[in-house]
């Protein structure tokens, strides 16, 4: 295991950890670290260096992300799952030309680029929270989903989430792997954690690509042992936005991928997903951009739709919410200074106009991109939808 008496250069120059660690640890955070100072321990680093918002480098989490990756490696405890291979098997990834070993280079953003994350049923289905780390525990007593069904052998709702990063970068650490660890430990998921196109890749891309996944974590319901009718969709920011429209827009998605898969020739897998659902069971939202019209975010926005005409009111989601959208948990904060917390506040307005099941929450404090919030007046969000699911999924 790596530790901060490692320096980052021998960190990167591990095969794997080097070419894959940006899937977990955002690319553009190890970017802080200059050349020259990658020699240094990560001990050194942490005092030395800041992230953009002036915090101290995330060492820890850095660290977490590369034994994570060599774990993958040596034990093969987590799989990655190519979403746009030409079959579903595993091997799927290992047909294509950045990946090796079943693990893929970090930044491809192309359908290559594509997959899940999650523990491997052959080895650890809940891998998740078996390697949870110190900061996905919350500093209460987790008490919204009681321990009988946590620890059911019974099927287990799943749950994938999709990081946020404004369509410009996905954040996987704090909006993808600690909430995935806190599902699984705390509220008895299978957590799978998404990897989807960002710019240029517009809309319908990165919604395709989640709509793919929800179908195949469906259609493979068996092998992880979940409930194919409890799958949550679970984004943070515009990953939340992702989650929003992509459950908006479901049926023309489920299209959109069956169009997709039949580029491979294979005339059963294409049978086989026409008959599954790419609706989600129920959506998590996190600080989400909703809306493209009014106090949005603009990156978001350009990032998603490149501009085309009629994408800004198409997937602007509160003026399409019907009675049929899933079931929702939805929280921001007052004082967010990236997407403003109207945002939330016009979602739960028209999912209160439309019947639908669902519970919208603004915190006071805690500005913008803070995933579990532990330290913040949002504390209480993910206790708060686990129970809210628990009860009504």
């Amino acid at each position: 295991m790596f530790t901060k008496n490692n320096t980052m250069n021998e960190i990167l120059n591990t095969e794997p950890v080097g070419r894959a660690a940006g899937n977990l640890f955002p690319t553009c955070f190890m970017a802080r670290v200059p050349v020259e100072h990658r020699d240094h321990t990560m001990a050194q680093i942490e005092k030395e260096e800041t992230m953009e918002w002036g915090a101290p480098f995330l060492a820890d989490a850095f660290l977490e992300c590369a034994n994570l990756i060599k774990e993958t490696a040596e034990t093969k405890k987590f799989k990655y799952i190519s979403l746009w291979g030409e079959n579903d098997d595993v091997s799927a990834g290992d047909k294509m030309s950045h990946w090796k070993n079943g693990i893929p280079d970090a930044d491809l953003n192309t359908e290559e680029g594509v997959w899940l994350f999650t523990g491997d049923p052959a080895v650890d289905n809940e891998a998740f929270a078996h390697t949870a780390g110190s900061d996905s525990i919350p500093p209460y007593e987790s008490v919204a989903v009681s321990k009988e069904k946590r620890n059911t052998s019974g099927l287990k709702p799943a749950v994938i989430l999709c990081p946020g990063g404004g369509y410009e970068m996905v954040s996987f650490y704090n909006e993808g792997l600690q909430p995935a660890q806190r599902m699984e430990r705390d509220g008895g998921y299978k957590a799978f954690i998404l990897c989807y196109r960002i710019r240029p890749n517009y809309y319908p891309l990165p919604q395709m690509d989640l709509a793919r996944a929800v179908m195949y974590v469906r259609a493979h319901a068996a092998e992880y042992q979940v409930d194919p009718n409890r799958i949550v969709i679970v984004g943070a920011s515009a990953g939340g936005h992702l989650c929003a429209s992509e459950a908006l827009l479901h049926e023309e998605l489920k299209e959109n991928v069956l169009e997709n898969l039949a580029k491979f020739q294979k005339a059963d897998m294409v049978e086989q997903y026409r008959k599954i659902s790419a609706r989600p069971d129920a959506v998590g939202l996190l600080y989400p951009v909703i809306s493209f019209t009014s106090e949005y975010h603009e990156g978001s926005y350009i990032y998603n739709t490149n501009e085309k005409p009629g994408l800004r009111e198409k997937l602007s989601v509160e003026f399409h919410i019907t009675s049929d959208y899933p079931m929702t948990y939805a929280y921001a904060n007052a004082d967010d200074g990236c997407v403003p917390a109207s945002n939330t506040v016009r979602l739960n307005e028209a999912l209160e106009k439309a019947g639908v099941k669902h519970l919208c929450e603004v915190y006071p404090t805690g500005d913008h991109g803070i995933g579990l919030g532990y330290h913040t007046s949002a504390k209480m969000w993910s206790e708060n939808m686990l129970a809210f699911f628990d009860q009504n999924l």
